[in-house]
Formats: structure tokens, sequence, C-alpha cells
């Protein structure tokens, strides 16, 4: 079958090989894969860059979606010709994440998603809403389900608003899932057209941080002055101290991100007078990946895909994931 595998780090060592196809096990579930997308955490394993160790050589990626073909023996959750999604956090069914279980994941350390076949342990998987294709369903295990769980945790409701930080995917599904929820939501990017896009989306306010680089402000004037209620934290350092300075009394920001940097300055008592809940966020167990798809399927809600590539084309995807210049998910269909 083909496979992808990197036997050393760097983007340039990317290699397209042949693998021989699993066979399920007892509790496993053997899936042909059709469709991957990228996330920023997939172009940080490729260049050595991820935030706990990985053994080479690797199948990278995390996120796929695809149709069962076969079950092992005791499986009673799928059936040959559903259709499944990964579950990025494979071990974590419910309630709070245990610590062995946290470096258990899809595209590092453990094998990924670019292989034809790939046999799952039957609660790495979750069935992908019948709506969507394999390419819609690959979106969604980290990007979706990341921007699910802080909407979740600032418990946001109609009436409230919502800052997003950039147009990528964790972004988007916060946006599509703000509007679901019928709060209001200021989104921020670089680009004047992408906003305009975004408002197509629901975007309420769009405000362009290089033409504003001071856009805290700007947010709590679109907000009457009060601030908003959460803030989509997608880039870390370099933008805590305005999201800071932009959420309301009791506010909500969820630290999703960290490519603007991992060290912070905020200034404490401001936080404390507003009583601010600072919230990391790594995406959520199975329970409520089940919830969101649920959610989305009763919806009927689609992703917002930027670029679809040929199986053969991964090094083009992480190239223009490189550049930052997509609006959405980046996906990979594997019949191309």
């Amino acid at each position: 079958m083909r496979a992808y595998q990197l036997p050393a780090f760097g983007l340039e060592h990317l290699r397209r090989i042949e693998l021989p196809e699993p066979q399920p096990g007892p509790g496993q579930v053997l899936v042909k894969l059709e469709a991957a997308s990228l996330n920023y955490r997939d172009l940080l394993m490729a260049k050595g860059q991820l935030y706990r160790a990985v053994e080479l050589p690797i199948v990278p990626v995390s996120d796929g979606a695809g149709t069962v073909c076969a079950i092992g023996e005791g499986v009673t959750r799928f059936k040959p010709g559903d259709k499944v999604t990964t579950l990025y956090k494979s071990r974590w069914l419910a309630g709070a994440i245990r610590p062995e279980w946290a470096g258990i994941e899809p595209g590092g350390p453990d094998d990924g998603v670019m292989r034809e076949f790939a046999c799952f342990d039957a609660y790495a998987l979750v069935h992908a809403p019948s709506h969507l294709s394999h390419l819609q369903a690959a979106t969604l295990p980290i990007a979706a389900l990341t921007a699910w769980q802080a909407l979740e945790m600032a418990h946001v409701t109609s009436g409230q608003s919502v800052l997003i930080l950039g147009t990528g995917g964790v972004s988007l599904f916060a946006l599509q899932f703000a509007k679901l929820r019928g709060a209001r939501a200021i989104v921020l990017s670089s680009s004047d057209e992408k906003l305009k896009r975004a408002k197509t989306l629901g975007a309420d306010v769009g405000i362009n941080y290089v033409t504003h680089p001071q856009w805290s402000p700007l947010v709590r004037e679109a907000t009457g002055g009060r601030g908003v209620d959460a803030v989509i934290e997608t880039v870390g350092a370099s933008t805590l101290p305005q999201s800071m300075d932009a959420v309301a009394i009791h506010g909500f920001i969820g630290m999703v991100g960290f490519m603007g940097g991992n060290e912070a300055s905020i200034t404490l008592t401001q936080a404390l007078l507003k009583r601010v809940h600072l919230q990391g966020i790594s995406v959520a167990p199975l329970e409520q990946h089940e919830r969101m798809n649920a959610a989305i399927e009763q919806a009927r809600l689609e992703p917002v895909i930027d670029h679809v590539y040929g199986f053969e084309q991964l090094r083009e995807g992480f190239d223009l994931m490189a550049t930052g210049k997509h609006f959405g998910k980046i996906a990979i269909d594997f019949s191309k």
C-alpha cells in the first residue's frame, strides 16, 4: 500500500514508500483511509520542532478519515462500511486527561494517517457526520474539536461576543460554532480579503491587525466598551497582552496556539481585577468529539477547506501551511 514516511526531520526528507497492508487484531478496526487534513502540529513534527519526543521513522499527519474495512474480535462500535475519523487523543475517552494518555497521538509519537490502510483501537475512532465527505470529515479531529472545546469551556451563549484571532482551521471552526450558539463574532486577520470571506461565514466585525496593530481598543469599541466574553487565542505570547486588554470582566481566554511564542508578559493586576479565566486547551476527549459531530450533523455545518492536494502532493500541502496564507483547512485527497 502507498504510504509516507519521515526517516529524518525536515520536509525535504518526506518519502513515498510501500508498506504491507495490516490486519486488525482483537479490539482493532481496519480503516481504508481516504482523506487527511494538515495541522500546524504536523508541520512542527516534520521539522523536528514538536513539543514532545518523536522516534523516527514515522508515518506523518494526525487527522484522517476513511471507511471501515474489517473489525477485530470483540469490536462492537463499528462495522464494515462505516465512515469514521481518527481521534487525536486516542486514549482520552471522557473526563480529565491523565498524564499517561497525553502522548498517545497519531502523527507523532504514533504513526499517522498518510497511508492507505491502518489499524486503530476501536476507541481511537469516531463516526463521521453522515452529510460530510471524507475530505470534510478529515478536518474535524484537531481543529474543529479544539474550537468546540474552547467555546464549551467558555460557556458561550446567545447574545455574547467572541474574539477570534486569525482565519486558519481552528479560527474558522470557532467562528462557525460561535454563530451556531447565537454569539457575535469579531475576527482578526492581516488580510482584508480574508476578513471579507469571514463575513460571509457570519463574522460581525473584522479588524485588520496590520492596519491596526493596537487592535484591542477597537475590540472594546465594537462591544460598547465592555470587551468580549471570550477570546479564542490561537497565536500565543505576542497577542496575549492585547487579548487580556480586549476581554471583559469575568471573561474567558482559551489558549489554543503558540505560533506567536511561548513566553508572554501580562499584567497580573489586570487579570486579577478583571477576574479573567485563562484556560489552556488541547483538543478534547471522545465524548466531546461525539457531541460535536452530532451538533455538526444537526446543523448541516460544512467545514471550510482552502485547498485540496492529491496524495502525491503532501509536500505542497506542507509548503502552503508554512506560508500561513490559507483560509480554513488544507486537505489531502487520497484518490487524487
